[in-house]
């Protein structure tokens, strides 16, 4: 009898193949997408300019998902089409010869491939809540995934060069499509009518708000890194293969504090969090900057576990104990369309100008934004509780 009580939960085993899937599709991007545009004869400002637009367009397509899916409690159905529709549109990025073309399919991106994880981290903490699962481990698979993901993609850019990159993509995002017809049916109650009134209450709460500029600040602090990461590394001479292995050991950091996180106890709180985020930030960057060795970059590499993994846990701590009834998609969605919309929006094509005229150096500007995230959750930490959920 034991024995079968230590079975794993079918949801939390479901949510875990969805992370899977979603973070293969992830693991090969990230690290290689900008590559795979470089050989398309894309330069670094009109790859930061690509990237920049995936985005903006958060800023409208995320809260438009989300209202979608909180008024109708729809939340599998439209990850379902929503996954669809990005297979379509990253196959349309095989004909792309036009620098337009790649504009337009990157807004495409942003509304499907980019709406679909706030949905279904919505669906995930309305189940670990209403289940009491572990948040952290069920997302280590997302993360073991994106390891493997980005080791396999560079062995293949190093043998096929970066030609690899948009197959294995679109190979893992049919993975996706399948994972998310396998999501829990559960809709996110509205306890309360859903309303543009209090998602614009929500929006516009100082807390809210200072929760945005640090999470924010801690994530945008990756661009100079998600962008040109991959080019600048083999432009000091580390090949594809090792390039992968030093993001999947940047996962591995962050897989070990994602298995830690259910044990954190009061370390675990919002604001703890961010505080290492933001310290992480101050200390990673501006040493990357002058990183030019492998062992060296290997070593920075494990403060991802605080420069990702803190502020995302941070971010997921405080929108799990402080979004709304009724509103738990919408303030998801507002934080993906903030954090990695308008913030990533912004600093991803300065850290293209940056990276053109400064090479590493542009890590130097990154490292302020730590700073930045102390500020706002010293901020954060002052203005307490709210009195009141609004709504």
């Amino acid at each position: 009898m034991q024995a079968f009580r230590r079975l794993p939960d079918p949801v939390a085993v479901r949510l875990a193949l969805f992370y899977t899937a979603y973070f293969a599709v992830a693991g090969i991007m990230l690290p290689y997408w900008p590559a795979w545009l470089e050989s398309r004869g894309l330069d670094p400002v009109t790859i930061g300019a690509v990237l920049a637009v995936g985005f903006w367009i958060k800023l409208a397509a995320h809260p438009a998902m989300a209202a979608i899916a909180d008024a109708s409690g729809a939340l599998r159905g439209l990850t379902v089409l929503l996954a669809g529709g990005a297979l379509v549109v990253y196959a349309a990025f095989g004909m792309a010869d036009q620098v337009w073309h790649y504009l337009v399919l990157a807004g495409l991106a942003g509304i499907t491939f980019q709406s679909i994880m706030p949905l279904g981290e919505a669906l995930a903490l309305a189940e670990v809540k209403a289940r009491r699962l572990d948040y952290g481990r069920i997302r280590i698979s997302g993360s073991l995934s994106f390891m493997a993901a980005a080791a396999l993609c560079g062995w293949a850019v190093d043998h096929y060069r970066a030609d690899a990159v948009l197959p294995l993509a679109l190979a893992a995002l049919v993975g996706l499509v399948v994972a998310t017809t396998a999501l829990p049916r559960r809709t996110v109650e509205a306890r309360r009518p859903w309303s543009w009134a209090a998602a614009g209450r929500l929006a516009i709460d100082r807390r809210f708000l200072a929760f945005i500029a640090a999470a924010g600040a801690a994530q945008a602090s990756h661009c100079v890194f998600y962008g040109f990461g991959t080019i600048a590394w083999r432009r000091i001479g580390f090949d594809d293969t090792v390039i992968g292995m030093l993001w999947t050991l940047g996962v591995v950091a962050e897989i070990g504090l994602f298995w830690m996180a259910g044990r954190l106890g009061r370390f675990g709180s919002a604001p703890f969090l961010l505080t290492l985020a933001g310290i992480g930030a101050m200390v990673r960057w501006p040493l990357t900057a002058i990183a030019d060795t492998v062992a060296m970059a290997a070593a920075l590499q494990v403060l991802h576990a605080l420069t990702f993994g803190a502020a995302h846990l941070g971010a997921m701590r405080f929108l799990q104990d402080n979004a709304p009834p009724g509103l738990e998609a919408t303030a998801q969605a507002l934080y993906y369309a903030l954090v990695t919309g308008v913030l990533m929006g912004t600093f991803m094509p300065l850290a293209g100008l940056l990276y053109e005229a400064e090479g590493m150096a542009a890590y130097h500007a990154m490292g302020a934004l730590g700073v930045v995230t102390l500020a706002a959750t010293a901020v954060l930490v002052r203005l307490g509780r709210p009195a009141a959920t609004p709504g």
